[in-house]
């Protein structure tokens, strides 16, 4: 942060209810001059892929791709919103019958350029 290369930023949307898709012009623009975004926590995860149970394997690119720039995702799972698993990743972890999607025990860390 000294440097400038990392900046905390604030904006009236970011208590807002809506989508990133919704976002204002003004903050948009700000991400497009960033060499990359990252959200932490749930509630920002599902305003980035939008609120809806997507099916797990639905790339998280074609949920993001309405957002300007480079992005990442911090988050501890705490709802049933999900998206970019591998089926690989996902059988096993449906099949285990336990409430992986909504309990706090796993967490994803997901990029896209």
């Amino acid at each position: 942060m000294a440097t400038g290369r990392l900046e905390v930023r604030a904006h009236a949307f970011f208590c807002a209810p809506l989508p990133y898709e919704e976002m204002p012009d003004d903050l948009r623009k700000e991400f497009e001059a960033v060499s990359l975004t990252i959200f932490k926590g749930d509630l920002n995860y599902r305003r980035l892929v939008g609120d809806r149970k997507w099916h797990a394997t639905m790339p998280f690119a074609e949920r993001t791709a309405h957002f300007t720039g480079a992005v990442a995702t911090l988050r501890t799972l705490k709802s049933d919103v999900v998206v970019g698993l591998e089926q690989g990743t996902l059988e096993p972890l449906e099949r285990s019958g336990a409430a992986w999607r909504t309990s706090g025990t796993h967490a994803l860390i997901q990029a896209r350029k």
